[in-house]
């Protein structure tokens, strides 16, 4: 039977992961249970605490969290975040093809998407900051997220780009370029959104 100290101790060391609360607490419970086990076959408790964080090593490891990002964080943060980023990237892709077929057919109403896009992104600022959902720390730090930062080293390609083949100073106005606004916009609407619901997407 684990003791109320030694329950601590295993809290203590899994702080020092910096793990999200959701992960923090579900890896507790895998120790606990681990812990236990082992300790029904005459292991102490530091020794079947030991071999549980040996079982664990890889996932616990200390990893860059990103290729823009100078923090580190545990190989299991890791691979759920970037779990979750890819699915933002896939339907804010979705979304942005959505727009491309809307400017190729009904371009008429185009701009529609794009204001839309823009109250929802100031509406959901306003919304965590009135309801004090995110600290402006947070925010700061979400407006250097290596999505968004992807997502301008992108765009200057793009923009470049597609400038040098039309050979035109306003290339703001040419169809790719809308939609890639349109991802853009999907990007940071949704890292907002997920703020708002105290999800980690922050690296």
């Amino acid at each position: 039977m684990i003791s109320i100290v030694q329950e601590h101790e295993i809290k203590a060391f899994l702080q020092k992961k910096n793990l999200s609360p959701v992960i923090s607490n579900e890896i507790y419970d895998h120790f606990v249970v681990q812990i236990s086990e082992l300790m029904k076959n005459n292991l102490s408790f530091q020794e079947a605490f030991l071999k549980t964080k040996l079982d664990w090593q890889y996932e616990l490891e200390m990893v860059k969290a990103d290729l823009f990002s100078f923090k580190k964080i545990a190989r299991i943060e890791k691979t759920v975040l970037q779990s979750r980023f890819r699915n933002i990237i896939v339907s804010s892709t979705i979304f942005a093809l959505l727009g491309l077929v809307i400017l190729f057919f009904v371009s008429d109403y185009f701009y529609l998407i794009q204001i839309g896009m823009l109250v929802v992104l100031v509406s959901l600022l306003f919304y965590n900051f009135v309801f004090k959902k995110m600290k402006f720390r947070e925010y700061y730090n979400l407006s250097f997220h290596p999505l968004i930062l992807q997502n301008i080293l992108l765009g200057v390609f793009l923009f470049l780009g597609v400038g040098y083949f039309t050979q035109s100073i306003s290339f703001w106005n040419e169809e790719i370029n809308k939609v890639f606004s349109v991802y853009a916009f999907a990007v940071q609407i949704q890292l907002l959104y997920f703020r708002s619901k105290k999800v980690n997407v922050l690296l």
